[in-house]
């Protein structure tokens, strides 16, 4: 633990010890947290108002790291395949808007078609807005991340 505050980067690199292998990005917080490219870690502190200022979300704090040779768009999915089996299924955003995300990714990647990206943004809307819990809602905060992050990395999966 550390105090609210601290370095995220002495967090990341001193208290944590640094990564073993190239990283290009760290997910905090959880699955619904924020997807941090590694060159942000320096602006950040660990609190709360400091990460929703950077748009991404502090959560529990527990950091995940993302590998440089890891494919951006399989963590997405991952992303998106982790809410459809938590889904209680009780909101229809939620159930049926994560299996479609992760649906849309697969065929991206497999040969059919590439994603509309106006679709995703729509989905991940309502997601955001029309989930009953933070499950559904808390989803498109890493995805949107990732687009606005890793948008060259993964432009070959859209139209």
């Amino acid at each position: 633990e550390v105090e609210m505050g601290s370095s995220f980067k002495d967090l990341v690199y001193e208290t944590g010890g640094g990564f073993k292998e190239p990283v290009k990005a760290v997910h905090v917080g959880g699955p619904l947290g924020g997807i941090i490219p590694t060159h942000k870690i320096d602006d950040l502190t660990v609190d709360f108002e400091c990460f929703a200022k950077e748009g991404f979300l502090l959560g529990h704090a527990g950091i995940v790291s993302v590998p440089e040779k890891f494919p951006m768009i399989e963590y997405l999915e991952h992303l998106f395949e982790f809410t459809a089996d938590e889904s209680c299924g009780k909101c229809f955003p939620c159930s049926i808007g994560s299996v479609r995300g992760k649906e849309m990714i697969e065929k991206s990647q497999n040969g059919g078609p590439k994603m509309d990206r106006q679709l995703l943004d729509d989905l991940l809307e309502t997601l955001e807005i029309g989930s009953l819990c933070a499950l559904g809602g808390g989803l498109p905060l890493g995805i949107k991340n990732a687009l606005e992050y890793f948008g060259d990395e993964l432009k070959e999966f859209f139209e």
